[in-house]
C-alpha cells in the first residue's frame, strides 16, 4: 500500500507549523508585549541572566572656588532565572484522525501554543502580585485609584509613554463607568492587539482572562518587569506505533524565565486582600 498523507503528516510543513506556533504564542499572550524582552541575553550555557542597575548623580551648583561634593553610585543587579521548562505533550490515535475533517495536528498545535501563552501570562501576573507595591487606597478599581497608581509610578521616574494598566474581565465594567476611558472600539477597523481595551490618562489598558479576581489589577512600566526565552517555543514529534500505525507523539516546549526589574520600583497593584 502506498504511503499516504496520514503517514507523512508529522513530517510535512514543519517550518510552517513552527511559524504558526510562534504566531499563536505572540498573538495570544496579553502581557508579553507590555514588559521587557531580555531574550537576547539568554544564551546557551546560562541558568540566569543579570542586568546592572545603579543610582544617579545629583547636579550641584558649585560655588566659586569651592570643591564639588564627591558622589558615589552604587551598582546592583536584576536577575531573571531561566527556570520555566514549559512543556505540553500529546498523542493522537490515527484511526480517530482519519475520521476528522480538520487538520488535527495543526489544530492541536494551535491549542498547545495558546495554552503556553496563557501559562506565560499566569506566571508573569503571579510575579506582579508578589513584587508590586500596593496602593494606599483599597477597593474596586476607580478613577482615583488609577490616578494614584499613575502618580506613584511617575514619581518613581517611570516612563509615562510605557505604562500599562492590567485588569481582569471582572474589572472591565468598572472601567467602562469612567467617562474618560477610551474603549477599543473607538479605534475603528484598525487592528487592536490581543487583550487591549483602550487607554486612560495616557496609560495603555489591557485585559487578561488570567486575572479572575475583580479586585485585582496592576499598573507597571515596561521596564519594571522582564522575561527571557532561552529556548523559544518549538514543536517536535516521533512515531508512536504503540497507538497504531501512523501515530505520533508530539511535544511542544520552551525554556524561559521572568522577574521584576529595577528592584520592583516600577510596579503597582491593588490594596485588596
Amino acid at each position: 500500500m502506498p504511503i499516504g498523507d496520514s503517514d507523512l503528516q508529522a513530517t510535512k510543513n514543519a517550518d510552517l507549523v513552527q511559524a504558526f506556533v510562534q504566531r499563536e504564542l505572540i498573538s495570544q499572550a496579553v502581557v508579553m508585549p507590555s514588559i521587557s524582552d531580555k531574550s537576547m541575553f539568554a544564551v546557551k550555557g546560562t541558568e540566569a541572566v543579570s542586568f546592572p542597575r545603579a543610582g544617579s548623580f545629583t547636579v550641584e551648583n558649585r560655588a566659586s572656588a569651592v570643591e564639588a561634593t564627591k558622589q558615589n553610585v552604587t551598582y546592583a543587579k536584576d536577575q531573571i532565572l531561566l527556570d520555566q521548562r514549559a512543556t505540553i505533550s500529546w498523542q493522537v490515535d490515527p484511526m480517530d484522525d482519519l475520521e476528522s475533517m480538520i487538520d488535527v495536528r495543526l489544530d492541536l498545535a494551535g491549542r498547545a501554543a495558546r495554552s503556553h501563552a496563557k501559562y506565560f501570562d499566569e506566571q508573569v501576573i503571579a510575579g506582579f502580585e508578589a513584587d508590586s507595591a500596593a496602593t494606599t487606597t483599597a477597593g474596586a478599581i476607580s478613577k482615583d485609584i488609577i490616578l494614584e497608581m499613575r502618580q506613584e509610578l511617575l514619581e518613581a521616574e517611570a516612563n509615562e509613554d510605557a505604562l500599562t494598566l492590567l485588569v481582569g474581565p471582572g474589572a472591565e465594567a468598572a472601567l467602562l463607568n469612567i467617562a474618560e476611558f477610551v474603549r477599543a472600539d473607538h479605534y475603528g477597523s484598525s487592528a487592536i492587539p490581543s487583550g487591549r481595551l483602550g487607554s486612560l490618562y495616557g496609560v495603555d489598558v489591557k485585559r487578561s482572562s488570567q486575572i479572575t479576581n475583580p479586585l485585582s489589577y496592576y499598573m507597571y512600566d515596561k521596564d519594571g518587569y522582564g522575561f527571557a526565552w532561552q529556548k523559544g517555543l518549538s514543536m517536535d514529534g516521533r512515531k508512536a506505533p504503540e497507538l497504531g500505525v501512523g501515530a505520533t507523539l508530539e511535544v511542544m516546549d520552551g525554556k524561559w524565565g521572568s522577574a521584576k526589574l529595577q528592584n520592583g520600583l516600577l510596579l503597582r497593584k491593588d490594596n485588596n486582600v
